[in-house]
């Protein structure tokens, strides 16, 4: 029996730690991302508002009536200045040069939300008795993303000689999945697929129904997110 065989506590509770909460830039492209960890972070906060609306009138009983209305966020950032971490250069091109940056927040449960935006702060501080240290404001443009659980595999290869079940596997495995799509056709969960505890099912009896070619199957999550998977079928 291996020492690493002990037991999971079954009570234990999913709270966030800070120190888990990390955030990249995209070097690569929007289409294929290339995610580079941004070193030595020390802290994060994502700040997000709506402006207030005023909707009150003379007959709403004496009291103020606010609605929400244009939406907001920016990631204030703090961290260590690490000379040999590559991300460092990538902010300071981006604020010298006013390009935005397509950052991800990935969360200790193996999600993540994704979003562009402006360094529109961005400071340096070294003081002669302590480590140098930077901070900085990356203010959004457009709306961050639904949380999104990773996927793996992405892609699957079926023979309609040999037709099996294609798996793919989401973290956090409590990731809940409202419909899934080939195309424009939506399947039925039970018959074309099925998903429990993570794991989604494309069923060897649905798959070989299709002919040879290239599938991509849309799967829409429970917080609103829309996640690609691609099958390709062989004669």
């Amino acid at each position: 029996m291996s020492y690493s065989d002990i037991p999971e506590n079954p009570n234990g509770n999913a709270i966030a730690l800070g120190k888990d909460i990390l955030y990249s830039i995209n070097i690569g492209t929007a289409a294929v991302p290339v995610w580079l960890l941004v070193g030595g972070q020390t802290k994060s906060t994502l700040n997000r508002s709506a402006d207030s609306i005023s909707a009150d009138d003379k007959t709403s009983g004496g009291w103020k009536v606010t609605l929400p209305g244009l939406k907001s966020w920016s990631l204030d950032l703090e961290g260590l200045i690490l000379m040999n971490n590559d991300a460092l250069g990538y902010l300071e091109y981006s604020f010298q040069n006013g390009k935005e940056l397509n950052i991800k927040t990935e969360y200790s449960d193996g999600s993540y939300q994704t979003g562009w935006g402006s360094l529109t702060d961005f400071k340096f501080e070294a003081p002669k008795d302590d480590v140098a240290t930077l901070s900085g404001t990356i203010s959004g443009d457009g709306a961050l993303s639904a949380r999104t659980p990773i996927v793996s595999p992405t892609t699957a290869t079926l023979s309609l000689g040999k037709a099996a079940d294609k798996t793919f596997t989401f973290t956090p495995d409590t990731t809940t999945i409202t419909s899934v799509l080939n195309g424009s056709t939506t399947l039925t969960s039970g018959t074309n697929y099925s998903y429990a505890s993570g794991v989604l099912t494309l069923k060897s009896t649905y798959l070989s129904t299709l002919t040879a070619g290239t599938y991509i199957f849309t799967v829409n999550t429970g917080t609103g997110a829309t996640i690609k998977v691609t099958v390709t079928i062989t004669a």
